[in-house]
């Protein structure tokens, strides 16, 4: 309760020091948050170590230091960044008149992160932060990406490699699907979790040309039949975009240290 409390006041000090249009005193500070002078002057202190806060010499004035600064524009960016990855599933969805998500990689399994409807499907939307078994889905071909045989071994459970039609995949065949995925550069999988679903699968890669998510495209079997080399076209552009812009904002950050 009294480690709550101190984590409270701290708060209270980068409020009221953000908020002023001005430098402030300690005194100040303790008197505009109605707080003992010894409280504040120590919680002052340890923001100053960890530059959350800046001193102006030699008045002694306080005022928010270059760590706000880096947590404003880590914000900023991350926002962005989430926004414009909206974005581009929402323009594939429309394009292509299905469901369109970005999956992710979370304890093992796959996570719907994103997820957009195009043309009002309701045939199967999957609900943003559901999870799936990563054997069983298109884009953990590339999620697994740099994943052990090991790992996968040891983390999988045997239900986890049995698809939707009762068929089981083995360790080998995942394996082999994940280097041909990475080969191609798009996975397409047919009734894997949905007997009467189509997924189409790209990798959305950092500048170190690592797997941090995938653009999948959902779409029913019989739209696949006549459809498919343009979804696979859709799905690939989709997800150099989000790349691209995933390596452009790197690249922002990295001038910014």
């Amino acid at each position: 309760m009294q480690r709550a409390k101190g984590t409270e006041r701290l708060l209270e000090v980068l409020d009221c020091v953000i908020d002023q249009d001005q430098p402030m005193t300690r005194n100040a500070i303790a008197a505009a948050i109605n707080a003992p002078r010894s409280t504040i002057y120590s919680i002052i202190e340890v923001m100053l170590a960890h530059d959350y806060l800046e001193q102006i010499e030699p008045e002694g004035l306080i005022v928010p230091g270059p760590k706000c600064g880096l947590m404003g524009l880590a914000y900023d960016r991350h926002a962005t960044l989430g926004r414009k990855a909206r974005q581009v599933v929402s323009r594939l969805a429309r394009k292509a008149g299905e469901v369109a998500e970005l999956d992710v990689m979370r304890g093992w399994r796959q996570m719907v992160q994103i997820s957009e409807t195009g043309r009002g499907h309701n045939y199967r939307v999957a609900s943003e932060g559901s999870t799936s078994p990563l054997p069983q889905t298109a884009s953990g071909r590339f999620l697994l990406d740099g994943v052990s045989r090991e790992d996968m071994k040891k983390n999988f459970a045997a239900d986890d490699y049995v698809m939707a039609d009762g068929s089981v995949l083995s360790l080998d065949e995942l394996c082999q699907h994940i280097e041909r995925a990475r080969r191609q550069g798009y996975w397409v999988a047919s009734g894997l979790i949905d007997p009467y679903i189509a997924c189409i699968a790209s990798p959305v890669r950092d500048r170190e040309e690592r797997c941090i998510g995938a653009i999948c495209l959902v779409v029913p079997l019989p739209e696949m039949t006549h459809r498919s080399e343009e979804f696979v076209a859709m799905t690939r552009e989709a997800a150099e975009e989000l790349t691209q812009l995933l390596r452009a904002t790197s690249r922002f950050a990295d001038m910014g240290r």
